[in-house]
């Protein structure tokens, strides 16, 4: 069997696909890596675009620029349970009881005068 000129043409157009094809594949290598570094580039301008107080040199006066992220707050000190900070309530000693016998006794009297203009050295003792 002699091969056709219609056979012909289908192989050289054959071949011919086969090389577009491996140009594509190179080309689309080459553009999947400057995607790459195009995707890194806005992450980098963004990290420095939210720079603030508390993680560059700026001052904190800087920080509530339009598009600026203040800095994270402190944690609390003291608070890690439920619990407050200083002497717990019912521990002894947390408040001072009243006594039914004190050791003395002082009377404190009003002076001056009241926020209606009324002396009050003649107040009455209420307590």
């Amino acid at each position: 069997m002699t091969a056709r000129p219609l056979d012909a043409a289908r192989d050289g157009l054959i071949a011919l696909q086969g090389q577009l094809i491996a140009m594509l594949v190179a080309q689309n290598a080459e553009l999947a890596g400057r995607v790459g570094e195009l995707e890194e580039r806005p992450a980098r301008l963004e990290r420095a675009t939210f720079r603030n107080s508390g993680n560059c040199p700026l001052p904190p006066s800087m920080d509530d620029q339009p598009g600026r992220v203040p800095p994270p707050g402190k944690p609390q000190r003291g608070r890690r349970g439920k619990r407050n900070p200083g002497k717990q309530p019912g521990a002894p000693g947390w408040h001072l009881a009243w006594s039914q016998n004190p050791d003395r006794a002082v009377p404190y009297f009003p002076r001056g005068v009241c926020a209606c203009g009324a002396d009050l050295a003649g107040a009455a003792d209420l307590g």
